[in-house]
């Protein structure tokens, strides 16, 4: 199965999702991936006695870190944050960044979307990302560009899966340096 976070992952480069499938190489991550699991942590024990109220959504019910699986679409994750509703599923991702989440963000936050709303089957036409340590919040609507791009993503990553092959990278100097990967990628820099 393909893990969600792999979405984003193979927007950043291609070869991650290379060497994180089909290889036994344990990656070397750099701090920040520490700090991204730490803010994670934060973030659940808080989440835990938050009201949401500056969302303004209605729910029955919360979700933390729930792992889920969808075989037929061969993906599966754990989703940071999901509201239920009667007819609509919410998931939320929290992320360590300061600035606006980037599309593979979005796209990451849509596949547990389709986790959800597969497995409770409701609606799905939203979704929110929550960054930085005072919570800001970033409001995202799903569209059908969104759809597209995520089913086009889990293809691309079926086929670097399928073809067993190093993919080519567009990656550059600053991507690199900051990969797990780097020591086991020479040909990049």
């Amino acid at each position: 199965m393909i893990p969600i976070n792999l979405i984003r992952q193979y927007h950043f480069c291609p070869r991650i999702v290379y060497f994180a499938l089909l290889t036994n190489i344990k990656p070397v991550y750099p701090r920040h991936v520490s700090l991204g699991v730490d803010y994670h942590k934060l973030q659940e024990k808080l989440s835990k006695h938050r009201r949401f109220k500056k969302l303004h959504i209605s729910y029955n019910e919360i979700l933390q870190e729930k792992y889920i699986e969808n075989e037929k679409l061969d993906i599966c994750g754990k989703v940071d944050l999901a509201f239920i509703s009667d007819d609509e599923i919410i998931p939320c991702e929290f992320k360590n960044i300061s600035s606006k989440p980037s599309y593979s963000y979005i796209l990451q936050l849509y596949g547990y979307g389709v986790l959800l709303k597969n497995k409770y089957d409701k609606n799905l036409s939203q979704g929110f990302i929550f960054h930085s340590n005072n919570l800001k919040l970033d409001h995202i609507q799903f569209n059908s560009k969104i759809e597209k791009d995520f089913l086009q993503t889990i293809k691309n990553i079926k086929q670097i899966v399928s073809n067993n092959i190093l993919p080519n990278s567009s990656a550059n100097e600053l991507k690199c340096s900051q990969c797990e990967y780097l020591n086991f990628c020479d040909d990049r820099i």
